[in-house]
């Protein structure tokens, strides 16, 4: 198994969430948390809070995109993904 641990920076604008320079091939689960302190995310049409933290399994042969979004201003997340 291959796992890639970043920080993502998660703005107002809808973007792919990843871990690394790009989308971890045949990944099966994603992990992100929240880093601020007052400001919520929108991870694929789903809140998450300030601290809180939101867990997608995958299958390896499904190529899927989660995107991410500010509810305010340019906030960090905690991204995992494995392979």
């Amino acid at each position: 198994m291959t796992t890639v641990t970043g920080e993502k920076t998660i703005t107002n604008t809808s973007a792919a969430v990843f871990a690394g320079e790009s989308v971890l091939a045949n990944r099966v689960f994603l992990y992100v948390r929240n880093l601020d302190d007052c400001i919520q995310i929108k991870i694929n049409g789903r809140i998450v809070e300030p601290g809180e933290e939101i867990k997608f399994k995958f299958k390896a042969s499904d190529a899927t995109t989660i995107y991410g979004q500010s509810l305010g201003r340019a906030v960090k997340a905690l991204v995992q993904e494995v392979a």
